[in-house]
């Protein structure tokens, strides 16, 4: 009992000294000051302090600034709470203030009074009635150290709204102001100035995004790729001109004149021939010889299979018939060719075809 009588006039200073500083304080009072000289064991309500309200060794301060005020005027309700170290201090999560116009909530940081703590909380509001009126009571709730929730039922806080009118008894309308007399200006010759300036800089930005335009990086479109019957004849010549049979490299030389044929038959017709074996496109051109038309699939499987065996079995041909492989590849491409493929093929050229081996 000792301890709560003990925080109870603690709070009751610590509220007492905030409300002297944030409110002004009216002329002192003789007696007034002679009761305040002796402590009292419990903080009790008090006009000169505000209205408090106290619950165990927790105390709660309510005053309405400025007081008296007029219509429309921001007014001020502050609470201001006195409470031991460990405990909380909390308004509702929404403050009920109607008919007052609530136009928000400050909320201070805690700040030590020595014993124990006081917080302050400014709610702002406005009020459109003229007379006396009080604020709506409202529950304050806390929070000991013991983790228990506490309510103190903030009283009603009185206050008067005056009128704006001196006069209210008696309302006299004021007299009227003679009419005052404005002179316009000109505006023409500065409206003709920004015009000329706008445009000025309007052509400028122009003729910059003009320059940008026309500088920009053109796009040089690339070179047409090669035919692959030019890169087949080229690569060809390339093989016949080479030593590989002069020095009877013959695997080598099948091994390129086989490329040279795969990347024909790629290039020209879309087979996958590069990356296969011959057994893999001997297998795709039977279920579709077609692909190779105006060429036989026949044909260009036996050229293959022949120029696996010299690859692959170590067979060495004649000179003559290794250089007769080589026109064999070079007439494939000459009755494949796109010029030539659509055209009859004329009675000479088909006695040379029949010709060759």
């Amino acid at each position: 009992m000792t301890r709560v009588l003990r925080w109870t006039f603690a709070a009751g200073v610590a509220l007492a000294a905030g409300g002297a500083a944030a409110a002004p304080t009216p002329a002192p009072d003789p007696g007034a000051a002679a009761s305040a000289s002796t402590p009292a064991p419990t903080a009790e309500p008090d006009a000169e302090q505000g209205h408090i309200v106290s619950d165990g060794p927790v105390a709660v301060r309510a005053s309405v600034s400025p007081d008296p005020s007029n219509i429309g005027d921001l007014l001020t309700l502050e609470i201001v709470a006195a409470y031991p170290r460990g405990y909380a201090v909390n308004l509702p999560t929404t403050v009920q203030i109607e008919p007052l116009h609530l136009v928000d909530v400050e909320e201070t940081e805690p700040e030590s009074t020595g014993q124990g703590l006081r917080k302050t909380f400014r709610i702002r509001m406005q009020s459109f009635t003229v007379g006396e009126q009080r604020t709506r009571s409202f529950p304050v709730t806390y929070v000991d150290d013991g983790g228990a929730v506490h309510t103190i039922a903030l009283p009603a806080v009185p206050f008067v709204v005056e009128s704006l009118l001196a006069n209210v008894d008696d309302v006299a309308r004021k007299g009227e102001d003679p009419p005052v007399s404005i002179e316009y200006p000109n505006d023409l010759a500065e409206i003709i100035a920004w015009s000329v300036a706008g445009t000025l800089l309007l052509a400028l930005l122009s003729w910059v995004l003009l320059r940008r335009w026309l500088a920009r990086d053109k796009i040089v479109p690339a070179p047409p790729p090669i035919p692959p019957h030019e890169v087949a004849y080229a690569a060809l010549e390339e093989l016949a001109g080479g030593d590989l049979l002069q020095s009877e490299q013959y695997a080598d030389y099948y091994v390129q004149l086989t490329e040279i044929t795969k990347a024909y038959l790629q290039g020209r017709f879309g087979v996958d021939a590069l990356d296969r074996t011959t057994e893999e496109i001997r297998r795709e051109l039977v279920r579709a010889p077609s692909v190779v038309a105006p060429l036989g699939a026949d044909d260009v499987i036996a050229l293959l299979q022949r120029y696996d065996l010299v690859k692959f079995a170590r067979f060495a041909p004649p000179r003559d018939e290794a250089e007769s492989d080589l026109d064999g590849v070079r007439d494939i491409v000459d009755r494949s060719r796109p010029d030539r493929a659509a055209k009859p093929e004329s009675a000479p050229e088909r006695a040379n075809t029949e010709a060759r081996p």
